[in-house]
């Protein structure tokens, strides 16, 4: 089963954004909107309206393969729940 997640790279900034989920409604509209928190150095997690999170953002990412690792973590861990 499929979460319709997204992993971007960004080599122009070093910065790596993983979907952990796909966006909780119809549309991404207002996805921009929503807010996130500092997770870590260099890690902002960002939060869906309904409060989970939603997407990881990692800056200076070749520097941080801890982060890089924890989020595919999280998004192995979510495909295992929507699968049982």
């Amino acid at each position: 089963m499929s979460l319709d997640t997204d992993i971007r790279y960004f080599p122009e900034t070093d910065t790596m954004a993983i979907a952990v989920r796909g966006w909780p409604g119809t549309t991404t509209k207002g996805a921009g909107e929503i807010g996130g928190e500092d997770a870590g150095e260099d890690l902002v997690i960002h939060y869906a309206a309904d409060g989970a999170p939603w997407m990881w953002e990692i800056e200076h990412a070749s520097r941080h393969p801890e982060h890089i690792a924890a989020a595919l973590d999280e998004l192995r861990r979510r495909s295992a729940r929507a699968v049982e």
